[in-house]
């Protein structure tokens, strides 16, 4: 029942883990988006400021410096001033908004940068523009600001072409014999050459910034998604290598504990009917097995530690592992640990001591060995060593087929080991030769002692 509770509390805690995680992957995109639209927003203040300026000094002069009559003036304002916002309003946004339309090369770029509402655009201004200079003739400034907008929302050539057709109509009104700005016949021409001139030199110049500022756009979406691929696939290697940590601790706790079990129990259901006290002696040890595994599961909900090193150091969990298990298997051991060890970090000691059990574990099963050697000794002040040796039949390390192993339920043991070696920075070497027994030996780096005095060893 208490295993039961720890599950469900495991499963709860995963489920909150889950949701956690769907929850980071939402605030990751929601954060991408965020810093993408906030990109683009600053592009769009920053126009929109120029224009608005820009407006607002040719709507005062208008109002102000123009001798029409007020009615005219209001009217002339409105008229050049609707454009200019259906763009700022319209337009714009999604000129930016379609960055892949930007960045082209200027011969493959469309003619209306947005479509339809470039169009509509455009006949606004061909429309109010004439109609507002015919009102006011202050009001063909308006050029200054218009004329940004048509680069930005059409491409160099057609924007130019419609900056020469307003002209044009401008010119038409000149020749009607309307005047602009105070000036005579020839003035006025001068000045229409003079803004198609002008607007074709810095015309270029506009558009090559919205084309770069668009392309930078696009740059900015890629690099978001590429980073949002990056943490989806961190979150995926981090739950891929946290199931790989919770496989390999059941592996070396729950069922090693359950697989002893199982042996124990076989043999005192043999020793029920002519050895009543042998098989109270393994049924003891059967309780034993199961409290420890209980509380390695415990742990391993809570994320700790191994049960045997629960209060103890390792040199005490390793003895006490490789005693029980021979008291359990019924080989003679002999344990020779290093008196004084230099620290280790925690995990280093679980992965030692997962080590020790697994390859205890795997001589009970197949080894039928008779006696097992467990050492754990500085090789060299930088090294530490750990070899477990036993006398019993052995293998051909040379011919082993891990595959055919693993589909069989085999062969897990051998490549845990090895992955906690290499996770605690050494390596793992397996020699066994049939009928002679097997040898595993694992060598970690740990730092150098501050003391240059010869260790203690301690032989049990």
């Amino acid at each position: 029942m208490k295993i039961t509770e720890g599950i469900n509390r495991e499963n709860q805690q995963q489920d909150q883990l889950s949701m956690n995680l769907n929850g980071d992957r939402g605030d990751g995109q929601l954060d991408a988006t965020a810093r993408t639209d906030a990109q683009r927003q600053r592009l769009h203040n920053t126009w929109n400021w120029y224009f608005i300026v820009e407006a607002g000094c040719v709507t005062g002069a208008n109002c102000f410096f123009s001798t029409a009559s007020m009615t005219y003036k209001l009217v002339s304002s409105f008229l050049i001033l609707l454009p200019c916002l259906f763009f700022m309003i319209v337009v714009l946004p999604r000129v930016y908004d379609k960055s892949e339309r930007l960045d082209r090369k200027t011969a493959d770029q469309p003619v209306s940068k947005t479509g339809a509402y470039g169009w509509i655009f455009a006949l606004l201004t061909l429309v109010c523009l004439p109609m507002g200079a015919w009102l006011d003739g202050t009001a063909i400034l308006a050029q200054l600001f218009i004329v940004p907008q048509l680069f930005i929302a059409f491409s160099y050539l057609p924007a130019l072409g419609l900056v020469g057709v307003l002209n044009i109509a401008y010119l038409a009104m000149v020749l009607a014999g309307k005047r602009f700005l105070s000036t005579d016949l020839s003035g006025n021409l001068m000045l229409m050459i003079l803004v198609v001139v002008f607007s074709a030199m810095i015309g270029k110049s506009f558009n090559v910034l919205a084309l770069t500022n668009g392309h930078n756009q696009m740059l900015l979406d890629k690099m978001e998604s590429q980073q949002e691929t990056i943490r989806r696939l961190s979150r995926a290697e981090g739950a891929s290598i946290e199931r790989e940590r919770v496989a390999s601790e059941m592996h070396d706790t729950i069922a090693q504990s359950l697989t002893s079990i199982l042996a124990l129990a076989r043999v005192a259901h043999e020793e029920l009917d002519d050895d009543l006290p042998a098989a109270r002696k393994h049924l003891e040890m059967i309780a034993s097995t199961s409290k420890s595994s209980l509380d390695d599961t415990r742990r391993m909900i809570a994320d700790s530690a191994p049960a045997d090193l629960d209060g103890r150091d390792l040199k005490t969990a390793l003895d006490r592992t490789v005693h029980s298990t021979a008291a359990k298997t019924g080989f003679q051991s002999q344990c020779q640990i290093q008196r004084t060890l230099p620290p280790l970090p925690k995990q280093t000691e679980v992965n030692l001591l997962r080590i020790v059990q697994e390859s205890l574990t795997n001589i009970s099963k197949h080894a039928n060995a008779q006696h097992v050697q467990v050492r754990l000794l500085l090789k060299r002040p930088e090294l530490l060593e750990l070899q477990i040796k036993d006398d019993g039949r052995g293998f051909d390390i040379q011919n082993l087929d891990f595959q055919e192993m693993e589909k069989a339920g085999h062969g897990y043991g051998l490549r845990d080991m090895a992955k906690r070696a290499q996770d605690a920075g050494g390596r793992c070497t397996v020699t066994s030769v049939p009928g002679q027994g097997t040898s595993i030996t694992v060598n970690i780096p740990v730092e150098r002692p501050s003391n240059t005095t010869r260790p203690d060893k301690e032989e049990r």
